[in-house]
């Protein structure tokens, strides 16, 4: 279906919702847009499956897709709980078309569409290139950080959480798809940024084709369970947590130096979780553990016996967007009772500008237009870095991006907005 033609030097673009047919031409714009790397066959097909052609817009030139961006609709937690969310990806443009203005077309599109039909009031990404999605009014939600700790039996602390009933036992990932799910959800209603996986995605996250190693041994899996769980066969009774993680070959002085790489690891409680970390940490053949992304937070930094043997380093995860603040920010809850009008700049979006009453707490939340005087002016971009909790409005307010217009209200907002544990976000979309 055309949505928009709109002519240029280069001649008409052709704004459109593709369909099913067109996937293939879809993913061929996609992949020479990243640079020219194809999928595997088993992730493409995965790739079809999860695509929402409805959600999706696509820029033709000549008839030739030129640009691409879909939304996928997606469950996450924010402070408060899960919430609806879009989840923005597939945004690409063709190397011959860009500079044109499609990308910020197809954006103004998404959000335009997001707020026309009352869809979800925030959107979320991961952004390939970092700096890219600010204009648009996303801001960094999120961090993770990547692990490098060496292997050893005593890396954790002796005091870390121990129950005598667990034991941890090695299996092949395709027989632990029964228990993925609810170790898995156990940790996402209290962790923002944390998706709802329904048994495509976690299909998904079992994936293992092997062009996408990059020279690692086949995923493998280890599941904590209780003694008695599981004896005689791989049903997963009394599982309490599982990780799934694969070796990366490597020999110095004719020795094995192998390194391990965690894809997942969750639980149902500490003890499980420090047990699955334990066994990881002293592997035969290996000398490193990696793992990313793990949350700023993780536990097992605070466990470790040596934090700064880890060689935390931290990047940037989610940006998140506000489509309609006022949606956006009394789907929420407030970590204190909170009384403020917020003054905000939106280029992008006319109707988020103005000024908004926010009245919530720990229980919830209203935000209604007013005329009264603002307490805080702040961007669209800073109000979607603070949204999940990760990101301190102090901070932003130091780096220009939010201010104070009554005293004392920034350190109440600083404060509401904030949420422990820290968000993070372990699906790619």
């Amino acid at each position: 279906m055309t949505l928009v033609n709109e002519r240029s030097e280069a001649g008409l673009y052709e704004l459109a919702t593709p369909d099913p047919a067109d996937f293939d031409e879809l993913a061929a714009a996609i992949h020479r847009a990243y640079g020219g790397f194809p999928d595997p066959p088993e992730v493409e097909a995965m790739n079809r499956e999860i695509f929402e052609f409805n959600r999706a817009v696509v820029v033709r030139h000549a008839g030739r897709v030129c640009a691409t961006a879909t939304v996928y609709s997606l469950e996450m937690t924010v402070p408060g709980g899960p919430r609806p969310v879009a989840g923005v990806g597939y945004v690409s443009v063709m190397p011959d078309h860009r500079r044109r203005g499609l990308m910020r077309r197809m954006l103004r599109h998404q959000l335009e569409t997001l707020h026309e039909t009352g869809a979800e009031p925030v959107a979320a990404l991961n952004s390939t290139e970092a700096g890219i999605y600010g204009r648009f009014g996303y801001g960094m939600a999120s961090q993770v950080a990547r692990l490098t700790i060496p292997r050893g039996a005593r890396a954790l602390l002796p005091d870390r959480p121990r129950d005598p009933a667990l034991r941890v036992r090695a299996t092949e990932p395709a027989l632990i798809a029964d228990l993925v799910a609810p170790c898995y959800d156990a940790n996402v209603a209290g962790r923002p940024g944390m998706l709802r996986r329904d048994a495509t995605w976690t299909r998904r996250a079992l994936m293992d084709p092997p062009e996408a190693r990059g020279g690692a041994a086949p995923l493998q899996a280890l599941v904590a369970e209780d003694g008695a769980g599981g004896a005689g066969g791989e049903g997963g009774a009394g599982a309490r947590g599982y990780a799934l993680y694969t070796v990366l070959s490597h020999w110095e002085d004719s020795s094995p130096r192998n390194i391990v790489v965690v894809k997942e690891i969750y639980a149902v409680d500490d003890a499980a979780y420090a047990e699955l970390w334990a066994v990881l940490l002293d592997l035969d053949l290996t000398a490193t553990v990696t793992a990313e992304p793990r949350p700023v937070d993780d536990p097992v930094l605070a466990m470790l016996a040596d934090f700064r043997r880890a060689v935390p380093t931290v990047r940037d995860q989610l940006h998140v967007r506000l489509v309609d603040v006022d949606r956006a920010l009394a789907s929420r809850t407030y970590a204190r009772d909170v009384d403020l009008v917020l003054e905000v700049e939106d280029p992008l979006c006319p109707w988020n500008r103005g000024r908004w009453r926010l009245r919530g707490g720990p229980d919830g939340a209203e935000c209604r237009a007013t005329g009264d005087p603002a307490d805080l002016a702040v961007s669209v971009r800073a109000l979607g870095s603070a949204y999940l909790g990760g990101v301190s409005l102090r901070q932003l307010a130091s780096a220009g991006a939010v201010a104070e217009r009554r005293a004392g209200a920034l350190g109440v907002a600083a404060v509401a907005f904030r949420h422990d544990p820290a968000p993070y976000c372990p699906t790619i979309f």
